[in-house]
């Protein structure tokens, strides 16, 4: 087809200028398969510039969002008035002039496909369409068969229009998409009068399986089977050897059809043809193939593809990811990597619930290793005790993060033990271990991210970006360690003061929890600050009411109307940048806070609509609660063991908040670490080594190496796309496992003769209990409904006044503890962060209940009684 060049509002079907920003999702997708030859109808694309060239003219812009907002905003509205809304959206477009410069160019392209007046099909494209994660399917309109320049011109409003239907339009809203930065191409093709047709997937969408392709086909135009007017054939074809595993000849009674002039019309099918099959053997075979081409050429990523067959010609129409594709069922068996060892969930990993990525696993937990030789330097550990720690400290099973328990325990090693623990204790006491985490460890951590963030990542060498990856990576292993001993200072002086209270006051229910509150940890910090901003929105009637009619994902776009607006949007985003380095998980693979910010937004929102006692006021009254629990317990002891209980507390209080400024910092390297492993990803992605810049999490240090070197070289490596595809399903695939406490599931932690099973961090159940124990962390007894959260995925489930159950929480997770009642983790002890922060919210907690997450489904009611560490189910 023969289009002027310097077309602003057409491009070729297969032009390689032909990006998403230029005519949308679909159009990009079935421009790049056009590219690599596939079949596909010839045509050509009418660029988003037309869109934007005719909403200019006709003035539709700000009525548009209007109208838009209104339709988002009537959540509880008739459907009557929805209609309207979306009826006037339609009219404002189909009642609009068109652009002579755009008439002309659509008509001049359209009589360039051949022939007078050729039946087209008329596609929308939008720039927010068939991306990952946001497919829009069926949400903006197609029309077949359209023959004419004023039909084609009709058609092409339409679909324009299509994209402010209210069904679009709550998507968009639930998406965090903004309606502001949305447009819409149309693709223009010679229509494939169809024998068959329909709709192909590359994986099973019922059960995840990556190895099936299933086909859904009926006569005529896939409409049929698209708009789901007729029961399909159903063929389930191995995606190796495209063998037939299973058939289901569908009924099939009507089929669509071109119309005599324009648009499709239904037709019965002749009786006999019914149970017949729509594909032959050869047929079926042509369409796998089309779908195995299209999935290579998308990088190895699922596709749901719509295709017709015409004179024995397999075409190709559409193509877009599959999205929310089901996790493969995976079946497996938690073995030690090494035999006879144990391995358990326990310090580090806790800060790791789901699996791991492969780049993370490999830079991180070997980091690990390196660290641990480091620690032991400075504890001075004798020879004789370093012999009975083997490598890798951790290591992954099935992804998921264990640590190695087992030790090569020998009796002649006891004394040296004895040395290391008593050096331990006076260590402890002196303070000596968290001044090397506060003057050492800490600082050189941060003069290696200081020193990283010198570089400026789009100048960076590619080998540059990757040594900053592997060198950020190592830098936060060390720092973990660091960090460690002053977990360490906080957990063993509290479990002395614990033991203490056990002893002394054997019936009196004591525990460290009441007299270690109010201590106001750095978290809690960045809560206080998210408060002043709540309260300066609260002040201004015009913010309150923008805030609250505005998703949690779309509030800081929102905010820049207004001078006003604006000034809390810069708070949003100071605060964001103080605090948004905090991690939802260690795993670097996954944004930090200020990449992902929706729950700190939702808290803000919540603290809008329901102030409720403010954090500093809460602190001073559990702080006045604390003081006076002291000054009545050291009152109730006798003269030996007040001084006693006043010393373990001393130097409990002096630890505790240590821990969580030291996790604080974890993870403080993974906004430098990810710009430059995506702007790597970025590179790779654009000389087709990989599908996505993300992908780069998926392949390992020294595959990425292979990548950086085929770059330079033009070399292709179909392999590491296909390779990181199939770790990033699998990875999906895994998250659907729960991971036992320790591997074997059996095991229990020992040293030598020596039951050490005391210092894991999650207890065993049976689903079948009627009440779960766990570690009782922060007394109070509460009952409400539970929000169960497996991830920042998520997150948007979290109710206001429930019982917060997840698998563990990190410093990022803080934001939903001002919405929670009470909390309940599968993993973690006395001194995981959801109990600080449980604790400084006042609010019950019990942790490390190993199986929580399945026990408890969301909604259900449940009591936390953190006093006993028991969960119980009440419905």
């Amino acid at each position: 087809m023969k289009v002027p060049v310097d077309s602003t509002y057409i491009l070729p079907l297969d032009a390689a200028e032909a990006s998403i920003a230029r005519v949308g999702g679909k159009g990009a997708s079935l421009a790049k398969m056009a590219r690599a030859g596939l079949c596909v109808p010839p045509g050509f694309h009418l660029t988003v510039a037309a869109y934007r060239r005719f909403v200019e003219t006709n003035g539709l812009k700000s009525t548009i969002l209007d109208l838009a907002q209104s339709i988002q905003d009537a959540e509880g509205d008739a459907p009557s008035s929805l209609e309207r809304a979306e009826a006037e959206i339609r009219a404002r477009f189909e009642e609009g002039a068109m652009p002579p410069e755009v008439a002309r160019a659509l008509t001049h392209a359209y009589a360039e496909l051949g022939i007078d007046a050729p039946a087209v099909a008329v596609r929308s494209s939008a720039t927010a369409e068939d991306l990952p994660g946001l497919s829009f399917a069926g949400q903006q309109e197609s029309y077949l068969n359209v023959c004419g320049d004023e039909e084609l011109l009709t058609a092409v409003r339409r679909c324009w229009a299509s994209l402010w239907t209210a069904r679009a339009i709550r998507y968009r809203g639930r998406m965090g998409v903004d309606h502001k930065t949305v447009a819409m191409a149309v693709i223009v093709q010679r229509m494939v009068r169809a024998d068959v047709s329909g709709v192909l997937f590359t994986a099973n969408p019922t059960t995840g399986d990556r190895s099936e392709m299933v086909v859904n086909a009926a006569f005529g135009l896939g409409e049929a089977v698209v708009a789901g007017h007729v029961s399909p054939d159903v063929y389930i074809v191995d995606k190796t050897s495209f063998r037939l595993k299973e058939m289901t000849v569908g009924t099939k009674e009507i089929m669509v059809v071109p119309a005599p002039k324009q648009g499709v019309a239904r037709a019965a099918v002749a009786t006999e043809r019914r149970r017949q099959r729509a594909l032959s053997d050869q047929l079926l075979r042509a369409v796998a193939d089309l779908g195995l081409r299209v999935e290579r050429h998308a990088g190895g990523i699922p596709q749901d593809i719509e295709w017709a067959v015409a004179g024995g010609t397999c075409w190709l129409l559409q193509a877009r990811p599959i999205t929310r594709l089901a996790p493969q069922s995976l079946h497996v068996q938690w073995e030690p990597p090494e035999p006879g060892t144990g391995w358990i969930r326990r310090q580090v990993v806790e800060n790791m619930p789901e699996p791991l990525s492969p780049l993370f696993a490999d830079l991180y937990l070997s980091g690990l290793d390196r660290a641990v030789d480091a620690l032991q330097d400075m504890m001075d550990i004798p020879n004789s005790v370093l012999k009975l720690i083997k490598k890798p400290i951790a290591t992954t099973v099935n992804g998921y993060a264990y640590m190695r328990a087992t030790v090569d325990f020998r009796w002649s090693a006891v004394p040296a033990l004895l040395w290391v623990t008593l050096s331990s204790f006076r260590s402890l006491f002196k303070g000596l271990w968290v001044n090397y985490w506060r003057d050492k460890a800490l600082p050189e951590y941060l003069e290696t991210i200081r020193s990283w963030n010198q570089c400026a990542p789009p100048a960076a060498a590619d080998e540059v970006l990757l040594e900053g990856v592997c060198e950020l990576a190592r830098a936060d292993a060390r720092y973990w360690f660091g960090a460690s001993v002053a977990v360490g200072s906080a957990k063993l002086s509290e479990a002395l003061l614990n033991a203490f209270l056990t002893v002394a006051a054997p019936r009196r229910g004591l525990t460290s929890a009441v007299f270690l509150r109010g201590l106001e940890p750095k978290t809690l910090q960045a809560q206080a600050e998210l408060e002043t901003i709540a309260q300066r929105i609260r002040e201004s009637d015009r913010l309150r009411e923008l805030v609250a009619k505005t998703p949690a994902a779309r509030l800081v776009a929102e905010l820049g109307n207004t001078s006003e607006a604006k000034a809390v949007r810069e708070a949003i985003r100071t605060h964001l940048d103080r605090f948004g380095h905090q991690i939802y998980t260690l795993d670097f693979a996954v944004p930090t806070q200020a990449e992902d910010p929706l729950p700190v937004l939702m808290s803000l929102k919540a603290m809008v609509d329901n102030p409720g006692q403010g954090l500093r006021l809460r602190q001073q009254k559990l702080a006045q609660e604390r003081d006076r629990a002291v000054s009545e317990t050291a009152r109730s002891f006798d003269p030996i063991r007040r001084p006693m209980f006043l010393w373990f507390l001393r130097r409990a209080q002096q630890f505790a908040p240590c821990r969580e400024e030291a996790l604080f910092y974890m993870g403080a390297a993974w906004p430098t670490l990810r710009q430059f492993a995506l702007e790597l990803g970025r590179r790779l992605t654009e000389a087709g080594l990989l599908a996505g810049p993300d992908d780069v999490f998926y392949l390992e240090s020294a595959e990425l190496r292979q990548a950086i070197a085929a770059r330079a070289s033009g070399e292709r490596r179909p392999d590491l796309v296909r390779l990181a595809a199939e770790r990033r399903t699998l990875q999906t695939a895994r998250q659907r496992l729960h991971p036992p406490a320790a591997v074997p599931p059996e095991y229990r932690f020992r040293l030598g003769p020596f039951d050490m099973s005391f210092w894991e961090t999650q207890r065993r159940h049976s689903l079948n209990d009627a009440t779960i124990s766990g570690f009782a962390v922060s007394p109070g007894r509460v009952s409400a409904p539970a929000s169960v959260i497996l991830s920042p995925s998520d997150f948007d489930k979290m109710e206001p006044g429930t019982i917060l159950v997840c698998p563990t929480t990190t410093p990022a997770w803080t934001p939903l503890f001002a919405q929670a009642r009470g909390v309940v983790t599968d993993i973690g002890g006395v001194l995981a962060h959801g109990t600080i922060i449980a604790r400084e919210y006042g609010i019950p907690a019990v942790m490390g209940t190993g199986n929580a997450t399945q026990w408890i489904k969301h909604g259900q009611l449940v009591t936390v009684d953190g006093n006993s560490g028991t969960v119980k189910v009440l419905e």
